[in-house]
């Protein structure tokens, strides 16, 4: 064999095993978006080359199958087949993959954590082989636990994952039906996805909807139905993922950063000094029981909720206006728990009426000295 023929069969070898390394396990990919990710890498070649491989290889791999029942054709790894690891996992990543399947599944929607299972059984498989028995227990000591109340996640169409990762991947538009929350009809968009984010269970998608320049931020449980569309997505040159989420995106924000001033318990600001709100935060001693807290954090309702979750170990100085929001909110908790259900259900409506008092609580004396 020539120089030029042992080079040929050299990038065919190269180009057969990175498209068998494309095609995923759980959904399914074109041959049009191989060849874009090819074209990429360096390696051109027409889709219609690239159909005709993966038929071919097929036949070697019998695992691997076309979906033909929509147009462009699909291919996807059967659920069933065995992964192609290049090199073998080592024991530290199948520890690595059996550790996120332990907390990973109380969070990831059903098909996020289906796209990954092959992964988890592999990694278990390695685990029960290795000869290194103390590594193989490893994840049987390590345990973490939800700081608060831990919900269930909301169920997501298997379908409109596809659609989603496959647009984010690919950076292009998808459109879909949309349904906000309480809202008795669908909207359709085009949209422009940016990034995603799991909060609390719960996949968000951060993008631009309908041709605007805002950034925004939708819940994939609510999509009904999603298309990928052909459009490159606008993706803007000073959008960051992480600075989106530093300045409050994917929360229910209100307004731009406040600072922060509030009289702490002890016992509760001891959670404040091993872990902060913010860099920015300073404590110093109060009086003999308190602490003042200072802080530059996001205005959001996560915000007012953790406040509301210590009860009277925290009271809120300023701004004004949040004190004022929490003691109504506390007002209106006193006036609930103060009648009984069954005068609620009689008379609904009253607590709603109900209004708190006018000023706040008064300030605590600085001790001098």
């Amino acid at each position: 064999m020539n120089d030029k023929n042992r080079r040929k069969l050299s990038e065919t070898i190269v180009r057969y095993l990175r498209m068998l390394q494309m095609v995923p396990q759980g959904r399914r990919i074109d041959a049009g978006t191989i060849e874009r990710q090819l074209a990429d890498e360096g390696i051109v070649i027409h889709r219609r080359s690239i159909q005709r491989d993966l038929e071919l290889l097929s036949v070697a791999f019998p695992g691997l199958t076309c979906d033909n029942s929509t147009k462009p054709y699909g291919w996807t790894w059967m659920s069933s087949a065995p992964l192609m690891e290049l090199p073998p996992m080592g024991l530290a990543t199948a520890v690595t993959l059996e550790l996120m399947r332990a907390y990973a599944a109380p969070v990831l929607p059903r098909a996020t954590f289906k796209t990954l299972q092959p992964y988890f059984d592999r990694a278990r498989a390695s685990l029960q082989r290795s000869p290194n028995v103390r590594m193989a227990r490893w994840p049987r000591k390590v345990k973490v636990l939800p700081r608060g109340l831990e919900l269930l996640p909301p169920s997501v169409s298997d379908a409109v994952l596809e659609v989603v990762y496959a647009a984010l991947l690919e950076e292009r538009q998808f459109h879909m039906r949309y349904r906000k929350r309480g809202a008795a009809h669908d909207t359709e968009y085009d949209v422009d996805p940016l990034g995603l984010v799991v909060r609390g269970g719960v996949l968000v998608l951060v993008c631009l909807l309908g041709g605007e320049d805002q950034v925004k931020q939708i819940n994939l449980h609510r999509i009904k139905d999603a298309q990928l569309l052909d459009t490159r997505a606008r993706i803007p040159t000073t959008f960051r993922l992480e600075a989106h989420l530093h300045d409050g995106g994917v929360s229910f924000k209100l307004g731009k950063p406040i600072r922060l001033r509030m009289i702490v318990d002890r016992r509760a600001a001891i959670t404040l000094h091993e872990t902060p709100l913010d860099r920015t935060q300073q404590i110093t001693e109060w009086d003999d029981d308190n602490d003042l807290v200072e802080v530059t954090v996001p205005d959001t309702l996560e915000l007012r909720g953790w406040i509301a979750s210590y009860g009277p170990l925290i009271e809120v100085l300023e701004p004004k206006a949040l004190r004022d929001e929490m003691a109504r909110a506390a007002h209106a908790m006193v006036a609930r728990y103060a009648s009984s259900p069954s005068r609620r259900v009689a008379g609904r409506g009253a607590l709603r009426k109900t209004r708190p008092p006018t000023e706040a609580a008064q300030r605590p004396r600085k001790r001098s000295g």
